[in-house]
């Protein structure tokens, strides 16, 4: 649009200059005929000894002056093109976007160089080709304790896990919706797998249950199941600090999945997320996912277990940063803090803690 634009202006431009030069020509030749009249050899002899006198002198002075200023006026004009898309957002907004792809792989090339903008440029392309969702402000807490006269999970068996977690999310590509807010806990690996690729859940956890315990709470009735829920799980959801109603609770061999109704504003992009719960763990050698399936600002992930009944042992993936290393999150007994400052955290990233119980 723009480029149509300047095409037409300089059009009008020209026909403009063309009009002017044509009037004035005009206006003195009508002025000396009527003063000083015309003589029409003399006028074509005037005519073709002023195209030879003032062509070729022209034409060489716009030749040379070409020559001597042709790289100089590159340098300029390229520099006033990089100024302008260094400094003006809607020069890039004009680009199509395809051409934008381009352009930031070609800037990749030129910063990185050639061996390395192949790598660099793959792990830009996932953020440019698609939508993702962004977390800022994400503190993930996790308090490992005994479990006491619960009359279904038995402390010789089970030991429980607090889980608090906040966070805001601003959502680019989609939006949060007020009834299909569904939160898992997931027996098998490979569907939790699955979940945390496909972002099914606006949370999902790894759930470990014995099958004895497991059917007896799929012979729950719904009502039963809503109470385990709220009471025995404690489980609380805020979206916007407004409590979310819990809709229905399904219970399966494949885990536990709970969906929500919230009365959240759906006109905004980002809403603030507070998920917290307790949950039965089966002792012997288990673990706990802390699952990171966007880009995530500065998160901290705290951990903190009773060390004179169980071990805890930390593996790490996420991405290089300060206070990413398990040496630097383990400095006190009984406690872990993955403390990420100032930096982004790629899409499927986080922490598996291991825990071994050493009572048994």
């Amino acid at each position: 649009m723009k480029d149509k634009k300047r095409k037409r202006s300089m059009k009008t431009i020209t026909v403009m200059l063309f009009l002017i030069t044509a009037l004035l020509w005009i206006s003195l030749f009508l002025i000396k005929s009527i003063f000083w009249g015309i003589d029409k050899q003399a006028m074509i002899d005037d005519i073709i000894s002023n195209i030879l006198g003032i062509l070729p002198p022209m034409l060489l002075i716009d030749f040379v002056y070409e020559y001597l200023t042709k790289e100089n006026m590159a340098d300029e004009i390229g520099e006033q093109i990089t100024q302008t898309l260094i400094g003006s957002s809607d020069a890039i907004e004009a680009f199509k976007d395809e051409d934008k792809v381009k352009f930031v792989q070609n800037t990749v090339r030129h910063i990185v160089g050639d061996e390395s903008a192949e790598m660099v440029n793959a792990v830009i392309d996932p953020y440019i080709t698609h939508q993702y969702n962004i977390k800022n402000f994400f503190k993930y807490t996790i308090i490992l304790r005994t479990y006491m006269n619960n009359p279904l999970f038995d402390d010789s068996k089970y030991f429980k896990v607090y889980e608090d977690l906040k966070y805001k999310k601003t959502y680019i590509g989609d939006c949060l919706s007020k009834e299909e807010i569904n939160i898992a806990f997931i027996m098998k690996d490979h569907l939790l797998d699955s979940a945390l690729r496909n972002q099914k859940f606006i949370f999902q956890e790894n759930l470990s249950i014995n099958e004895p315990e497991i059917k007896k709470l799929m012979d729950f009735s719904q009502e039963e199941r809503i109470n385990f829920v709220k009471d025995e799980m404690q489980f609380t959801l805020f979206i916007d600090d407004v409590l979310c109603t819990i809709k229905k609770v399904s219970i399966t061999n494949d885990g536990i999945f709970i969906s929500f109704i919230s009365e959240h504003d759906v006109s905004l992009n980002s809403h603030s997320i507070e998920i917290s719960f307790a949950m039965p763990q089966a002792k012997g050698r288990s673990e706990v996912l802390v699952s990171i399936g966007e880009p995530t600002y500065s998160p901290i992930i705290q951990l903190s277990y009773p060390e004179t009944l169980m071990t805890v042992k930390a593996f790490s993936f996420l991405n290089e940063a300060k206070g990413a290393s398990i040496e630097q999150a383990s400095h006190n007994s009984g406690n872990y803090e993955f403390c990420i400052q100032d930096k982004w955290i790629y899409p499927m990233s986080g922490v598996v803690f291991v825990i071994d119980d050493i009572t048994a």
